[in-house]
């Protein structure tokens, strides 16, 4: 059974983001004490990340992630 990709802004920014860095999937799961497996899997868009994954993904790569309250509508 195949997954599905895993799409939604945050996935994609920090995906966009860790591909733009020209690190290699194994530098980025040595850096962020990540499983090599899960951060392969993450940036071929067939999985997601835990959130203390992407919060370590995204300081490694300089952005920071803040919580913001949506708009009723």
């Amino acid at each position: 059974m195949k997954k599905r990709p895993v799409k939604d802004e945050l996935t994609d920014a920090l995906r966009r983001a860790a591909l733009a860095s020209g690190r290699t999937a194994y530098a980025l799961a040595r850096d962020t004490g990540t499983p090599y497996a899960a951060m392969w899997t993450f940036l071929k868009g067939k999985g997601g990340l835990q959130l203390t994954t992407a919060g370590r993904l995204a300081r490694l790569l300089g952005l920071r992630l803040v919580s913001a309250k949506r708009k009723k509508g």
